[in-house]
């Protein structure tokens, strides 16, 4: 089965629409979960409005405000109202150090981060090292969650064009440097129903649960987005423990379980909750982010009745493949693509020069939902092809097979982690001389970096010295698993660093005596 062609009009032209529309439709039904808090969409509705007014007094136009908030209610709220009020979400891992957040608000500069009480800290000392205006922690004052729902009043009256820019979220691009990639409203709202598609929701019908970041593009979307489509509620996770999911699936009669990649769906089947868990209300399992072992795929059926349909995307076009839940997915492949999406497999050589099915090479796509450009910087391909970095085939069916990585990328628990970052941090420390990252194989989290460091002459560098220089810099997923101190690495002809080399001896070594 192919997808329907794109060419059908979308039911909404802005992302505000389809929030105004679920908030009238469904007034009582409720939309968000947090723990023992609860809103109903009329709520929802409510507290975002008087947040975008807020927002309205320092903005002008469609300004950018950061949101540095974890998975909360709190967190939806701000991302719906900046939507609202017609500003630019800039969406930012709340995990992040000061170090890496600057860097981030130093790409976007926007006007205003939002932060959550409790948390504020390194956004404060990060804004005002970046020159951000204003910040404003939800969770105290005037803007704690109760105060603006006793504070309801008229919805923004903002026009948005449905290419007004809506939000931007962060990428490594193909070179580990942090790109911003904005969407449009229309280009949210294709997205949306790009996974309404594959995975389609049954109105009003449906219990959601998300474990992504809402600052991931996963997580704007199944922790966000695609449950206001269906007017359903969402049960959020603020993070993620494998009893504390089950737990909540059973509690809430969850329906669509957006686990994402693989390591979630490994650290479930680990779990000794599992087998005392009634899971029989899950109805869809999408699946992306990291690649899937056929034993995981084939476990999880066995032990839930429902399969993962695996997909394949990027921040820079969202899901681009999917498999379908009509019955005609295929395990060990990402399923077919999405609508309006092109892709194409080139000689890895000759980005120009496509290739025939069955034979292997790099993806690159193009489409509707497809961003070619970062923040700040200038077009790409001039026809509108994006190089993924992947490397796969499709199949004489059109089912996409991903074989490797071009490049040196990291996933790590379905995060995608650049060496250069890593070996940034760690060179910069005095006592190193040279850095070098990569990646191994991990049970839980598919894989995890570990890096090689020469140690300048004469210097007493330590491994427990680099860790904490990486703690202090780098968010927990990134940091090296392991830290190797080497008198020399391999290297190819070209007298640069052999990282394949170095890949196999990581995997050979036993590095526990050097893990912290």
């Amino acid at each position: 089965m192919a997808y329907a062609s794109s060419s059908a009009r979308s039911r909404f032209d802005d992302v505000a629409a389809m929030f105004w529309n679920a908030v009238d439709c469904a007034p009582e039904t409720i939309a968000l979960i947090d723990e023992e808090r609860s809103l109903n969409y009329e709520q929802f509705g409510t507290s975002a409005a008087v947040l975008a007014r807020h927002l309205l007094t320092l903005l002008d136009g469609n300004e950018r405000v950061a949101i540095h908030l974890p998975n909360s209610i709190e967190a939806n709220v701000a991302f719906l109202a900046c939507l609202v009020a017609g500003a630019q979400a800039v969406m930012i891992n709340p995990l992040y150090t000061e170090h890496e957040l600057v860097r981030m608000l130093n790409i976007a500069t926007p006007k205003i981060i939002l932060t959550l009480a409790g948390s504020e800290g390194p956004a404060m000392e990060a804004a005002s090292r970046a020159g951000v205006d204003h910040v404003l922690v939800l969770g105290e004052g005037d803007l704690m969650l109760e105060t603006l729902l006793a504070d309801p009043g008229p919805r923004p009256n903002v026009v948005i064009m449905p290419e007004t820019l809506a939000n931007m979220v962060f990428t490594g691009g193909t070179t580990g440097e942090p790109r911003g990639v904005s969407r449009s409203h229309r280009s949210l709202m294709k997205v949306t129903e790009n996974m309404q598609a594959a995975w389609p929701a049954r109105p009003g019908e449906e219990v959601w649960l998300n474990v992504a970041p809402i600052a991931h593009v996963w997580g704007v979307h199944m922790g966000c987005l695609n449950p206001i489509y269906s007017h359903s509620p969402l049960v959020i996770v603020r993070r993620y423990k494998p009893a504390d999911v089950l737990a909540a699936v059973e509690r809430h009669r969850v329906t669509m379980f957006s686990g994402g990649p693989s390591a979630i769906y490994v650290g479930l089947l680990a779990s000794p909750a599992l087998e005392k868990t009634e899971l029989s209300s899950i109805r869809v399992c999408p699946g992306g982010g990291s690649v899937f072992l056929m034993e995981t795929l084939q476990a999880w059926e066995g032990k839930v009745g429902v399969p993962i349909l695996e997909a394949f995307g990027m921040t820079e076009g969202g899901p681009l493949t999917a498999n379908s839940m009509d019955g005609t997915h295929r395990y060990g492949t990402a399923g077919r693509p999405l609508p309006g999406i092109e892709l194409q497999i080139v000689d890895i050589d000759d980005f120009e020069r496509q290739l025939p099915a069955g034979e292997t090479g790099e993806i690159r796509v193009r489409g509707e939902t497809v961003v070619n450009r970062y923040w700040g910087q200038a077009a790409g391909h001039p026809d509108g092809w994006l190089a993924t970095g992947d490397v796969g085939y499709l199949d004489e069916e059109g089912f996409l097979h991903l074989v490797d990585r071009k490049k040196d990328m990291i996933i790590v628990g379905g995060y995608n982690v650049y060496p250069s970052e890593i070996e940034e941090v760690l060179a910069s420390h005095s006592t190193v001389a040279e850095a070098h990252v990569v990646g191994i194989p991990d049970e839980r989290k598919g894989e995890v970096p570990v890096a090689f460091v020469i140690l300048r002459d004469n210097s007493s560098g330590t491994t427990e010295e680099l860790a904490s220089a990486c703690e202090r810099k780098l968010v927990a997923y990134k940091r090296p698993r392991a830290i190797h101190l080497v008198n020399s690495i391999p290297r190819t002809p070209a007298n640069k660093a052999d990282k394949k080399a170095l890949s196999q001896i990581a995997r050979s070594n036993k590095l526990e005596h050097m893990t912290y």
